[in-house]
């Protein structure tokens, strides 16, 4: 009478076992979630109005009274000293002794200290 519970390959048929891996890295693999790679860090732009730093250095050339040379955008150059400033414009007393001038800061290019 013929065998059939056992086939020429096993002793059992039917799908393949698992055989075991001998090649390293043994034990359970944890589920590790795969992160992006981080972007490379990118300084945040920095709103000039938050750090307080054009302020306080308007209200150090007020106290101390410094001379300055203001551009404006359109390449003009005027003279004098910071009276007055607040967040949009700040004031200009002229070397000469004319007018106090009101300056829009959006119309400035830069300043500098003689």
């Amino acid at each position: 009478m013929a065998n059939f519970n056992k086939s020429r390959f096993g002793s059992r048929p039917g799908p393949p076992t698992k055989k075991k891996s001998y090649k390293g890295g043994g034990g359970k693999k944890k589920n590790v979630a795969r992160r992006a790679p981080k972007a490379p860090l990118t300084p945040k732009p920095v709103n000039y109005e938050e750090t307080g730093m054009e302020a306080a250095y308007l209200k150090e050339l007020v106290d101390t009274e410094t001379p300055v040379v203001v551009v404006l955008s359109s390449g003009e150059r005027l003279r004098g000293v910071v009276r007055y400033y607040d967040r949009d414009v700040f004031s200009l007393g002229p070397a000469d002794g004319g007018p106090k001038l009101f300056l829009r800061k959006s119309g400035i290019r830069y300043l500098y200290e003689e």
